[in-house]
């Protein structure tokens, strides 16, 4: 059975004259009836009554059409829309971010989207790395964006910038903001820090800045999320350390003091499936 098939044994429901319905669908008679001959065998079940003078449908021939042109509407409107996908006219583009990329790259992203396709629906989640490359490989998101992910050979990568790490202390904290920060002073402080299995290659990198000065920082909190880092560190509960953007535009009481002369950087990756790049060019252009 076929798609073919299912339409031309709709055109007979319509006309019930074989000869009529072989000239529309233009093709031989016999060929049709074929076709039809073929289409009952694999059923199992007459779908037509053929008298010397008519051809009535079956009861199971009744049922067969309503679903028939079900299959067909179905078929159809997912054919229209599959080239509308193809062509970003319609359907959704799942995007995956860190917090820290909404306050950067995400919204020029998404009225680029809207200016370009207003009838694609984009979706953005903020998510952990690990999510967002979990999901990723599933195929069920499209892009990512992520800081210092680490990524297997299946995934395609693109850089959208690099930027410094912010120290986040409370108002109380002694160390005061106009000073430049010595990481070594942080040794007995307490951390408060993304779940490194969650945050794998972003989280390595500031525990990488706190080994370079000597010491295995001591945390005490986890959060995923920048807003969360920010608030827990307001409370007076610890310290942290963050990308620039993370804190932009944030209106809280903590003290902040960019990490400018570190060799280690945020960068922020942009990344796909390998086996997607042609599908989603168009996409990652817009970045």
């Amino acid at each position: 059975m076929d798609f073919q098939q299912l339409k031309n044994y709709l055109v007979l429901c319509e006309t019930l004259n074989f000869r009529k319905a072989a000239a529309q669908i233009n093709i031989v008679q016999p060929a049709l009836s074929r076709q039809i001959q073929l289409l009952e065998n694999e059923i199992g079940a007459l779908l037509f009554d053929r008298g010397k003078r008519s051809v009535t449908l079956t009861e199971a021939g009744i049922f067969f059409r309503h679903e028939a042109e079900r299959i067909v509407h179905d078929l159809d409107k997912t054919i229209i829309k599959t080239a509308q996908v193809h062509n970003g006219e319609a359907g959704e583009l799942r995007v995956t971010h860190a917090s820290s990329a909404m306050n950067t790259v995400v919204p020029g992203f998404l009225v680029k989207m809207k200016d370009k396709w207003p009838n694609l629906k984009t979706i953005v989640q903020e998510t952990s790395n690990q999510q967002q490359l979990e999901t990723l490989l599933a195929r069920k998101t499209d892009i990512g964006i992520a800081p210092n992910i680490i990524l297997p050979s299946a995934v395609n990568s693109k850089i959208l910038y690099r930027e410094n790490f912010v120290l986040i202390l409370p108002v109380s904290h002694p160390l005061k903001e106009n000073e430049p920060a010595s990481i070594i002073d942080l040794k007995n402080e307490t951390f408060i820090l993304p779940q490194l299995a969650t945050g794998a290659g972003y989280v390595e990198a500031i525990l990488q800045i706190c080994q370079d000065a000597g010491f295995k920082p001591k945390v005490a909190h986890e959060s995923a999320h920048s807003t969360g880092v920010l608030r827990l560190v307001e409370a007076g509960l610890g310290i942290s350390i963050e990308p620039v953007s993370s804190v932009r535009g944030a209106n809280m009481n903590v003290k902040l003091m960019e990490l400018k002369n570190l060799p280690q950087k945020v960068t922020m990756t942009l990344f796909w499936l390998r086996s997607r790049d042609e599908e989603l060019a168009r996409f990652i252009q817009m970045f």
